[in-house]
């Protein structure tokens, strides 16, 4: 299975388990530490070591979140892992249990006997409201972050699936052009891999020829000018951005839409052409191919919908 679908069913599994009480405190750790693992979330992971292995520190920061501090004003706390917790707490039902049979004095002792019988009944009873409070903090704090994680994976993906519907369409729709447009696709991957300026660069201007080569598909040059409602376009060789703006016209987008498109077509371009002559980091790069790819994908399946309405 793909890690970060393995991660999302084990998020809203483990999610589940939480709503419906299914695990204890103990159990919940140690199946969100594998969730932790996958997805490298290093607050959770940092959490779920010191409830696993024990709290060194009163200061660490999640000592309070765990609801572990006994007393502020002597900095005091329980460091022990959550299983000890666990146990200990075990441990003071069952006391309880066995105090609970017993308290018939009689004498003149009986009724210090009695109070003290009481006492040490309150006072496991209030270790055991302790320990079941820190198990639900500990819980509550899990859960907050799980939840967190699991909208990232599930926007994630959701993601991922329409980039690759998206991608599919664009593909396919340039392998109709003749395929060329593809293979400078797989140029600009190829060289922005590389990472050097001259394969930045490089790759830059074989991205400001894709926007060329879909010109060239979608609205081929002309001598007479385009009239895009009321506006003339130069629509020559030399005018890609005009050609691709009369493309869009065409297609019956609307003008809220051309206008986005327009914009966006000339920031891509002007940065390409720029970007051959000015230092621009790989991150750059590739996020303007990537703004390109999607740009031209738009513009390239416009005519396969249904005309926007003004």
């Amino acid at each position: 299975m793909d890690r970060q679908a393995e991660a999302l069913r084990l998020a809203e599994a483990l999610l589940e388990d939480i709503e419906l009480q299914r695990l204890k405190a103990s159990e919940v750790v140690l199946k969100a530490s594998r969730l932790a693992r996958l997805v490298g979330h290093d607050d959770l992971q940092e959490f779920l070591s010191l409830e696993r292995d024990g709290y060194p520190d009163a200061r660490s920061r999640w000592v309070k979140r765990a609801g572990r501090v006994s007393d502020l004003k002597k900095d005091t706390y329980y460091p022990v892992p959550i299983t000890k917790v666990e146990a200990l707490r075990i441990g003071a039902v069952r006391a309880i249990e066995a105090l609970r049979g017993g308290g018939n004095y009689s004498g003149e002792w009986a009724s210090i006997a009695g109070r003290e019988h009481d006492k040490k009944i309150s006072s496991h009873a209030d270790t055991i409201g302790t320990l079941e409070a820190i198990c639900g903090q500990v819980v509550s704090t899990v859960y907050d972050m799980l939840v967190e994680i699991y909208h990232e994976l599930l926007f994630s993906e959701l993601q991922a699936t329409l980039f690759a519907q998206a991608q599919a369409d664009v593909d396919g729709v340039l392998a109709e052009a003749g395929g060329s447009a593809l293979d400078k696709i797989e140029k600009v991957s190829a060289r922005l891999r590389d990472g050097d300026p001259e394969s930045v660069s490089q790759a830059l201007t074989t991205c400001r020829r894709l926007i060329d080569a879909v010109a060239d598909h979608v609205f081929p040059a002309a001598v007479e000018p385009y009239d895009a409602g009321g506006h003339s376009l130069e629509v020559g060789q030399q005018q890609v951005l005009n050609r691709l703006q009369a493309h869009v016209h065409s297609a019956g987008a609307s003008s809220g839409r051309r206008d986005r498109i327009r914009r966006a077509l000339k920031d891509l371009y002007s940065r390409c052409s720029a970007g051959t002559h000015a230092e621009v980091s790989v991150q750059e790069a590739r996020f303007v191919f990537l703004q390109s790819y999607v740009l031209l994908g738009e513009v390239l399946t416009l005519t396969r919908e249904t005309p926007d309405m003004e």
